[in-house]
Protein backbone atom coordinates (compact mmCIF):
# COMPACT_ATOMS: atom_id res chain seq x y z
CA UNK A 1 0.00 0.00 0.00
CA UNK A 2 1.51 3.60 -0.89
CA UNK A 3 0.33 6.30 0.94
CA UNK A 4 1.24 10.34 0.75
CA UNK A 5 1.89 12.77 3.41
CA UNK A 6 2.93 15.96 3.95
CA UNK A 7 5.31 15.24 6.94
CA UNK A 8 5.80 12.10 8.37
CA UNK A 9 7.06 11.82 12.11
CA UNK A 10 8.95 8.91 12.89
CA UNK A 11 8.53 8.01 16.97
CA UNK A 12 5.35 7.48 18.71
CA UNK A 13 6.79 9.40 21.86
CA UNK A 14 5.83 12.27 24.12
CA UNK A 15 8.16 14.43 21.37
CA UNK A 16 6.70 12.85 18.26
CA UNK A 17 3.00 13.56 19.59
CA UNK A 18 4.08 17.11 20.35
CA UNK A 19 5.13 17.83 16.75
CA UNK A 20 2.50 15.65 14.64
CA UNK A 21 -0.07 18.00 17.28
CA UNK A 22 1.67 21.01 16.45
CA UNK A 23 1.68 21.14 12.77
CA UNK A 24 -1.67 19.69 12.28
CA UNK A 25 -2.94 22.56 14.87
CA UNK A 26 -0.69 25.45 12.54
CA UNK A 27 -2.61 24.14 9.20
CA UNK A 28 -0.30 20.63 7.69
CA UNK A 29 -2.87 19.00 6.04
CA UNK A 30 -1.30 15.33 5.96
CA UNK A 31 0.83 14.15 8.73
CA UNK A 32 1.42 10.85 9.70
CA UNK A 33 2.74 9.29 12.66
CA UNK A 34 5.20 6.53 12.56
CA UNK A 35 5.44 4.12 15.87
CA UNK A 36 6.80 0.66 15.77
CA UNK A 37 5.08 -0.04 19.29
CA UNK A 38 2.05 1.60 20.99
CA UNK A 39 2.51 5.26 21.79
CA UNK A 40 4.79 5.98 24.65
CA UNK A 41 5.75 2.54 25.06
CA UNK A 42 9.25 3.78 25.38
CA UNK A 43 11.19 6.68 27.20
CA UNK A 44 8.07 8.22 27.61
CA UNK A 45 6.59 5.89 30.00
CA UNK A 46 9.79 5.23 31.79
CA UNK A 47 10.76 8.27 33.34
CA UNK A 48 9.40 11.11 36.04
CA UNK A 49 7.49 13.57 35.49
CA UNK A 50 9.50 16.72 36.85
CA UNK A 51 9.24 19.44 34.75
CA UNK A 52 12.14 21.79 36.39
CA UNK A 53 13.50 25.03 35.88
CA UNK A 54 16.71 24.78 38.40
CA UNK A 55 18.23 21.92 36.54
CA UNK A 56 18.37 23.64 33.73
CA UNK A 57 22.35 25.81 33.17
CA UNK A 58 21.22 29.10 32.25
CA UNK A 59 21.42 29.35 28.17
CA UNK A 60 19.34 28.59 25.51
CA UNK A 61 17.92 25.87 27.32
CA UNK A 62 17.03 27.05 30.27
CA UNK A 63 15.09 29.94 28.00
CA UNK A 64 13.13 26.97 26.10
CA UNK A 65 12.42 24.92 29.36
CA UNK A 66 10.62 28.53 30.56
CA UNK A 67 8.61 28.69 27.51
CA UNK A 68 7.84 24.82 28.16
CA UNK A 69 6.20 25.94 31.33
CA UNK A 70 3.83 28.13 30.08
CA UNK A 71 2.45 25.78 27.92
CA UNK A 72 1.93 23.39 30.04
CA UNK A 73 0.21 25.55 32.59
CA UNK A 74 -3.01 25.86 29.97
CA UNK A 75 -2.37 22.29 28.42
CA UNK A 76 -4.65 20.58 29.96
CA UNK A 77 -7.67 22.78 28.52
CA UNK A 78 -6.14 22.97 25.37
CA UNK A 79 -5.84 19.03 25.02
CA UNK A 80 -8.81 18.46 26.32
CA UNK A 81 -6.78 15.79 28.48
CA UNK A 82 -5.96 15.90 31.68
CA UNK A 83 -1.86 15.82 31.70
CA UNK A 84 -2.07 16.37 35.93
CA UNK A 85 0.68 19.81 35.33
CA UNK A 86 0.94 21.45 38.69
CA UNK A 87 3.30 23.65 39.65
CA UNK A 88 4.12 21.81 43.07
CA UNK A 89 7.39 23.57 43.51
CA UNK A 90 11.29 22.31 43.49
CA UNK A 91 13.75 21.47 46.17
CA UNK A 92 16.88 20.51 45.87
CA UNK A 93 18.87 19.37 48.69
CA UNK A 94 21.95 19.83 50.30
CA UNK A 95 24.07 17.26 52.65
CA UNK A 96 27.69 18.16 52.34
CA UNK A 97 29.63 21.49 52.58
CA UNK A 98 31.09 20.73 49.65
CA UNK A 99 27.71 20.53 47.66
CA UNK A 100 26.45 23.98 49.10
CA UNK A 101 29.21 25.34 47.26
CA UNK A 102 28.32 24.34 43.90
CA UNK A 103 24.46 24.92 44.65
CA UNK A 104 25.73 28.32 45.59
CA UNK A 105 27.24 28.78 42.21
CA UNK A 106 24.53 27.14 40.26
CA UNK A 107 21.66 29.86 42.36
CA UNK A 108 23.91 32.58 41.93
CA UNK A 109 23.46 32.03 37.80
CA UNK A 110 20.21 30.74 37.50
CA UNK A 111 18.81 34.21 39.10
CA UNK A 112 20.74 36.06 36.50
CA UNK A 113 18.94 34.66 34.22
CA UNK A 114 15.75 35.20 35.65
CA UNK A 115 14.81 31.93 37.60
CA UNK A 116 12.61 32.53 40.67
CA UNK A 117 15.33 30.87 42.87
CA UNK A 118 16.38 31.11 46.39
CA UNK A 119 18.44 29.35 49.29
CA UNK A 120 16.52 27.57 52.25
CA UNK A 121 18.12 26.70 55.41
CA UNK A 122 17.01 22.94 56.42
CA UNK A 123 14.75 23.89 59.32
CA UNK A 124 13.11 25.84 57.00
CA UNK A 125 13.14 23.39 54.07
CA UNK A 126 11.15 20.87 57.09
CA UNK A 127 8.54 23.33 58.14
CA UNK A 128 7.53 23.50 54.03
CA UNK A 129 8.42 19.42 53.47
CA UNK A 130 8.14 17.88 57.36
CA UNK A 131 9.29 14.65 55.50
CA UNK A 132 13.01 15.73 55.05
CA UNK A 133 15.65 14.27 57.35
CA UNK A 134 18.15 16.34 59.69
CA UNK A 135 20.66 15.17 57.46
CA UNK A 136 19.40 18.17 54.37
CA UNK A 137 21.54 21.33 55.70
CA UNK A 138 19.50 23.43 52.87
CA UNK A 139 17.93 23.31 50.26
CA UNK A 140 17.05 25.16 47.16
CA UNK A 141 13.65 26.68 46.43
CA UNK A 142 11.75 27.24 43.02
CA UNK A 143 7.76 27.60 43.53
CA UNK A 144 8.09 27.51 39.41
CA UNK A 145 9.02 23.92 39.40
CA UNK A 146 6.50 21.67 38.58
CA UNK A 147 5.20 17.63 37.95
CA UNK A 148 2.97 15.96 34.82
CA UNK A 149 2.25 12.63 33.77
CA UNK A 150 4.48 11.91 31.30
CA UNK A 151 2.21 9.10 29.70
CA UNK A 152 -0.65 11.14 30.22
CA UNK A 153 0.78 13.89 28.39
CA UNK A 154 1.61 11.78 25.34
CA UNK A 155 -1.87 9.85 25.34
CA UNK A 156 -3.10 13.55 25.42
CA UNK A 157 -1.50 15.43 22.50
CA UNK A 158 -1.91 11.60 20.44
CA UNK A 159 -5.34 12.05 21.11
CA UNK A 160 -5.98 15.65 20.32
CA UNK A 161 -3.65 14.80 17.20
CA UNK A 162 -6.07 12.10 16.28
CA UNK A 163 -9.08 14.15 16.49
CA UNK A 164 -7.78 16.68 14.27
CA UNK A 165 -7.16 13.92 11.50
CA UNK A 166 -3.32 13.01 11.98
CA UNK A 167 -2.73 9.45 11.16
CA UNK A 168 -1.02 6.95 13.53
CA UNK A 169 0.17 4.02 12.44
CA UNK A 170 1.49 2.02 15.32
CA UNK A 171 3.50 -1.48 15.50
CA UNK A 172 5.14 -0.18 12.55
CA UNK A 173 8.66 -0.26 11.73
CA UNK A 174 10.54 2.16 9.22
CA UNK A 175 12.56 0.10 7.33
CA UNK A 176 14.54 2.52 5.21
CA UNK A 177 14.33 6.34 4.28
CA UNK A 178 14.13 7.35 0.71
CA UNK A 179 16.50 10.18 -0.81
CA UNK A 180 17.05 11.22 -4.25
CA UNK A 181 19.27 13.63 -5.28
CA UNK A 182 19.88 15.10 -1.76
CA UNK A 183 15.97 15.69 -0.76
CA UNK A 184 13.79 13.27 0.94
CA UNK A 185 10.83 11.01 -1.08
CA UNK A 186 9.59 9.22 2.04
CA UNK A 187 9.53 6.06 3.87
CA UNK A 188 9.56 2.42 3.44
CA UNK A 189 7.35 0.86 6.53
CA UNK A 190 6.41 -2.55 7.60
CA UNK A 191 3.06 -1.48 6.16
CA UNK A 192 3.93 -0.40 3.41
CA UNK A 193 5.57 3.17 1.59
CA UNK A 194 4.75 6.52 2.39
CA UNK A 195 5.81 9.28 0.19
CA UNK A 196 6.62 12.60 1.74
CA UNK A 197 9.17 15.32 1.22
CA UNK A 198 9.60 16.02 5.27
CA UNK A 199 10.04 13.36 7.58
CA UNK A 200 10.73 14.09 11.07
CA UNK A 201 13.23 12.06 13.24
CA UNK A 202 11.61 12.31 16.95
CA UNK A 203 12.92 8.39 17.87
CA UNK A 204 15.04 9.17 20.44
CA UNK A 205 17.38 6.87 21.40
CA UNK A 206 16.59 4.79 18.08
CA UNK A 207 16.87 7.97 16.09
CA UNK A 208 20.87 7.01 15.27
CA UNK A 209 19.46 3.74 13.94
CA UNK A 210 16.80 6.20 11.42
CA UNK A 211 20.38 8.71 11.25
CA UNK A 212 21.92 5.16 9.45
CA UNK A 213 19.63 5.02 6.67
CA UNK A 214 20.40 8.20 5.29
CA UNK A 215 23.80 7.90 6.03
CA UNK A 216 24.09 10.15 8.76
CA UNK A 217 25.81 9.50 11.81
CA UNK A 218 23.55 11.00 14.96
CA UNK A 219 25.73 11.01 17.99
CA UNK A 220 22.76 10.38 20.12
CA UNK A 221 23.53 7.80 23.05
CA UNK A 222 21.10 5.53 25.51
CA UNK A 223 21.76 6.48 29.04
CA UNK A 224 20.23 3.87 31.48
CA UNK A 225 18.61 5.07 34.62
CA UNK A 226 16.93 2.89 37.28
CA UNK A 227 13.61 3.70 38.83
CA UNK A 228 11.51 2.50 42.20
CA UNK A 229 7.64 3.01 42.64
CA UNK A 230 5.98 2.46 46.09
CA UNK A 231 2.50 1.66 47.05
CA UNK A 232 -0.15 4.48 46.90
CA UNK A 233 0.17 6.53 50.27
CA UNK A 234 -2.22 10.07 51.11
CA UNK A 235 -0.56 12.80 49.73
CA UNK A 236 3.05 13.31 52.06
CA UNK A 237 5.39 14.88 49.66
CA UNK A 238 4.68 18.76 48.31
CA UNK A 239 6.85 19.06 45.99
CA UNK A 240 9.57 17.78 43.45
CA UNK A 241 12.88 16.57 46.01
CA UNK A 242 16.42 16.23 43.96
CA UNK A 243 19.64 15.83 45.49
CA UNK A 244 22.62 18.38 45.06
CA UNK A 245 24.57 15.91 43.19
CA UNK A 246 22.25 14.95 40.95
CA UNK A 247 22.84 18.59 39.72
CA UNK A 248 26.73 17.88 40.19
CA UNK A 249 26.61 14.36 38.45
CA UNK A 250 24.33 16.08 35.40
CA UNK A 251 26.92 18.98 34.62
CA UNK A 252 29.83 16.86 35.34
CA UNK A 253 29.45 13.71 34.89
CA UNK A 254 33.73 12.83 35.51
CA UNK A 255 32.64 13.33 39.29
CA UNK A 256 31.31 9.78 39.47
CA UNK A 257 34.37 8.38 38.76
CA UNK A 258 36.88 9.54 41.32
CA UNK A 259 34.13 9.64 44.39
CA UNK A 260 34.94 7.16 46.94
CA UNK A 261 31.60 6.65 47.58
CA UNK A 262 30.09 3.26 46.12
CA UNK A 263 26.94 4.92 45.22
CA UNK A 264 28.37 7.97 43.36
CA UNK A 265 30.86 5.63 41.36
CA UNK A 266 27.35 4.20 40.44
CA UNK A 267 25.89 7.00 39.75
CA UNK A 268 23.50 6.97 41.96
CA UNK A 269 21.60 10.58 42.82
CA UNK A 270 17.77 11.32 44.14
CA UNK A 271 14.22 12.70 42.41
CA UNK A 272 11.24 11.80 43.98
CA UNK A 273 7.68 13.02 43.75
CA UNK A 274 4.55 11.63 44.35
CA UNK A 275 2.02 11.21 41.55
CA UNK A 276 -1.46 12.25 41.05
CA UNK A 277 -2.30 8.53 42.27
CA UNK A 278 -0.80 8.88 45.27
CA UNK A 279 2.22 6.05 44.38
CA UNK A 280 6.27 7.85 45.51
CA UNK A 281 8.42 7.67 42.37
CA UNK A 282 11.91 7.72 42.96
CA UNK A 283 15.69 6.79 41.50
CA UNK A 284 17.85 7.42 39.65
CA UNK A 285 21.10 6.47 38.48
CA UNK A 286 23.38 7.37 34.99
CA UNK A 287 24.58 4.46 33.50
CA UNK A 288 25.95 3.29 29.74
CA UNK A 289 24.79 0.11 29.19
CA UNK A 290 23.92 0.29 25.46
CA UNK A 291 19.53 -0.67 25.06
CA UNK A 292 19.85 -3.01 27.85
CA UNK A 293 16.44 -2.07 30.20
CA UNK A 294 16.58 -4.69 32.51
CA UNK A 295 17.41 -3.85 36.57
CA UNK A 296 20.34 -3.91 38.81
CA UNK A 297 19.52 -5.31 42.19
CA UNK A 298 22.69 -3.67 42.82
CA UNK A 299 21.97 -0.22 41.90
CA UNK A 300 18.27 -0.17 43.02
CA UNK A 301 19.47 -1.56 46.60
CA UNK A 302 21.83 1.81 46.56
CA UNK A 303 19.11 4.27 45.32
CA UNK A 304 17.08 2.77 47.81
CA UNK A 305 19.56 3.28 50.77
CA UNK A 306 20.65 6.64 49.41
CA UNK A 307 17.05 8.38 49.14
CA UNK A 308 16.32 6.87 52.44
CA UNK A 309 19.17 9.36 54.11
CA UNK A 310 17.24 12.02 52.89
CA UNK A 311 13.23 11.24 53.03
CA UNK A 312 13.45 8.15 56.26
CA UNK A 313 9.84 7.38 55.67
CA UNK A 314 10.71 5.50 52.35
CA UNK A 315 11.56 2.37 54.46
CA UNK A 316 8.01 1.86 55.96
CA UNK A 317 6.69 1.83 51.77
CA UNK A 318 6.22 -1.36 50.12
CA UNK A 319 7.49 -1.34 47.00
CA UNK A 320 5.45 -2.62 43.97
CA UNK A 321 8.17 -2.38 40.91
CA UNK A 322 10.66 -1.16 39.24
CA UNK A 323 11.79 -0.32 36.11
CA UNK A 324 14.69 1.10 34.09
CA UNK A 325 14.46 3.85 31.78
CA UNK A 326 16.75 5.05 28.12
CA UNK A 327 17.64 8.38 28.13
CA UNK A 328 18.56 9.88 25.01
CA UNK A 329 22.08 11.74 26.23
CA UNK A 330 23.40 14.00 23.74
CA UNK A 331 26.36 16.10 24.05
CA UNK A 332 25.57 19.85 24.15
CA UNK A 333 21.83 19.14 24.44
CA UNK A 334 19.26 17.90 21.85
CA UNK A 335 19.73 17.97 18.22
CA UNK A 336 16.68 19.64 16.60
CA UNK A 337 16.18 21.10 13.00
CA UNK A 338 17.46 20.31 9.62
CA UNK A 339 20.45 18.22 8.99
CA UNK A 340 23.00 19.54 5.88
CA UNK A 341 22.68 17.96 2.62
CA UNK A 342 19.40 16.25 3.18
CA UNK A 343 16.66 18.23 2.27
CA UNK A 344 13.58 17.58 4.36
CA UNK A 345 14.91 15.43 7.14
CA UNK A 346 14.60 17.02 10.30
CA UNK A 347 16.40 15.98 13.69
CA UNK A 348 13.98 16.36 16.58
CA UNK A 349 16.17 14.28 19.44
CA UNK A 350 18.55 14.12 22.08
CA UNK A 351 16.62 15.25 25.46
CA UNK A 352 18.32 13.51 27.68
CA UNK A 353 16.19 13.54 30.87
CA UNK A 354 14.56 16.38 29.75
CA UNK A 355 12.43 15.55 27.51
CA UNK A 356 9.01 15.93 29.54
CA UNK A 357 9.81 19.23 30.38
CA UNK A 358 10.59 20.30 26.97
CA UNK A 359 8.08 18.49 24.96
CA UNK A 360 5.69 21.18 24.90
CA UNK A 361 7.88 23.80 23.18
CA UNK A 362 10.01 21.48 21.40
CA UNK A 363 6.54 20.74 19.62
CA UNK A 364 5.71 24.40 19.31
CA UNK A 365 9.35 25.57 17.43
CA UNK A 366 9.96 22.32 15.51
CA UNK A 367 6.56 22.52 13.64
CA UNK A 368 7.30 26.04 12.79
CA UNK A 369 10.47 24.98 11.36
CA UNK A 370 8.29 22.15 9.19
CA UNK A 371 6.66 25.13 7.98
CA UNK A 372 8.54 28.26 6.96
CA UNK A 373 11.93 26.49 6.85
CA UNK A 374 13.98 28.97 8.89
CA UNK A 375 16.25 28.60 11.29
CA UNK A 376 15.65 30.69 13.95
CA UNK A 377 17.43 31.49 17.10
CA UNK A 378 15.28 28.99 19.17
CA UNK A 379 16.78 26.44 17.35
CA UNK A 380 20.28 27.68 16.43
CA UNK A 381 22.04 26.10 19.22
CA UNK A 382 21.13 23.10 18.49
CA UNK A 383 22.15 22.44 15.01
CA UNK A 384 23.52 19.41 13.97
CA UNK A 385 26.10 20.90 12.16
CA UNK A 386 27.65 22.01 15.43
CA UNK A 387 28.79 18.48 15.18
CA UNK A 388 30.80 18.99 11.62
CA UNK A 389 32.06 22.27 13.14
CA UNK A 390 33.70 20.29 15.67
Amino acid sequence: MVRTADVVVIGGGVMGCSIAYNLKKKGVKRVVVVERRGIGEETSSACDGGVNLQTKAPGPALKLAKRSVKIYETLSQELDYDVHFEKYGGMVMVDSPELMGVIEHSVADQVAAGVDVSILSGDEARKMEPCLSKRVTAVTYCPDDGRVSPIYTTIGYAKAAARMGVEFLTNTAVTDVTVEDGQVTGVETTQGTIRAETVVNACGVYAPEIGRMVGVDIPIVPRKGNIVVTEQVAPCVKHNLICARYIALKHNPDLAKTSDDPSMRLGVNLFLEQTHDGNIIFGSNREWGGFDKSTSYEILCAICNYSTNFVPFLKELNIIRTFAGLRPYCEGGPILGPVDGLNGFVMAAGHEGDGIAMAPITGDIMSDYVISGKVTEDIAPFLFSRFSKK
